[in-house]
């Protein structure tokens, strides 16, 4: 049996949900114990501290933009890989999340019979920091309507309450990640291919390593915003294009990425509870995506975080700029 603890997670984390979790326990018996009850491996995230006064052996697992940090934990599973460096794995944030990745290699049966969706493009978005996304959505919303149902742009009346239906009732989708960075790759790319809708993606220069281009609409297919929108109202108007999207796989090759595989998540975890030792530690505190923002000038990050505010605000009052 292996005791594994969680500390620092997002508050709705739930630890038996938890990809590590279920990779660990289709092998062997888990219990999940308190940070001070002694556990075999504490598994941490971004939100909180907690996890310096632990001296075991530590993981680090992230859904966000975050690069390892291994003076404070001897194993990572976070976007980014290190050439040569075993602690550092690969699991970006889709391949945490996704439960059922027979549910997306089994979607090409089912476009085919599907009828397309009556909506043009929905928007669910809650961070309103990207320049990118914001002006897409404000790009293509000139052109025809979009239906936005988070609280980023909300032009519907309110949250939506079902997010993947929602989705499924529009042909496209704006699937911009927050940043664009190697492996950094989330649901909001996931969601729209379950719910049977054309993404529109902009985020991680290396997507096409896990996923099929013929599956989604890839911003860097184009030499800027505007040309995306043409290409994406010129589609709205070809439902034969359309189905090919909806019908190839959304994988790859047709095959799940190996980051989707109990084995690649357990193993390193099981390597490490068996020949590991907890590494010297030097803590310190770590900002959510701060290597995004490194190298820029403070003007520059300030300004992009208070223009983005004032572009949500100025939505709300009723300023469309």
């Amino acid at each position: 049996m292996i005791r594994l603890a969680f500390s620092d997670h997002y508050p709705s984390f739930v630890p038996e949900k938890s990809r590590v979790y279920r990779s660990i326990a289709s092998i062997t018996r888990v219990e999940v114990c308190d940070l001070f009850d002694s556990p075999d491996l504490l598994i941490y995230g971004d939100f909180g501290e907690s996890h310096w006064r632990f001296e075991g052996l530590k993981a680090y697992l992230t859904g966000e933009n975050m690069k390892p940090d291994f003076d404070q934990c001897d194993l990572a599973f976070t976007p980014f890989e290190i050439p040569g460096d075993a602690r550092a794995v690969r699991l970006p944030f889709f391949a945490q999340v996704l439960e059922e990745p027979a549910t997306l290699l089994e979607r090409s049966a089912e476009a085919a019979s599907r009828p397309i969706a009556g909506g043009f493009c929905s928007f669910v978005v809650s961070n309103p920091r990207s320049w990118p996304r914001n002006r897409f959505f404000k790009k293509l919303n000139r052109r025809k309507p979009v239906n936005s149902g988070g609280s980023l742009f909300n032009n519907i009346g309110g949250r939506v309450a079902d997010k993947a239906m929602f989705i499924a009732r529009h042909r496209f989708n704006i699937a911009f990640e927050n940043t664009e960075t190697d492996g950094y790759i989330t649901e909001k790319l996931t969601d729209p291919l379950l719910a049977g809708t054309i993404p529109i993606y902009w985020g991680a220069p290396d997507v096409l390593r896990d996923f099929n281009p013929d599956s989604f609409i890839h911003a860097r297919d184009f030499p800027d915003l505007d040309a995306l929108v043409d290409f994406v109202i010129a589609l709205d108007a070809d439902h034969d294009r359309q189905r090919r999207y909806l019908s190839a796989p959304a994988f790859k090759d047709g095959k799940a990425p190996a980051c989707l595989d109990d084995a690649y998540v357990a193993a390193p975890i099981l390597k490490l509870l068996n020949e590991g030792k907890p590494g010297r530690r030097a803590y310190r505190h770590h900002r959510v995506r701060e290597h995004v923002y490194q190298g820029r000038s403070w003007f520059t990050n300030k300004w992009e975080r208070v223009g983005c505010r004032i572009e949500e605000q100025a939505w709300r009052l009723g300023w469309r700029f």
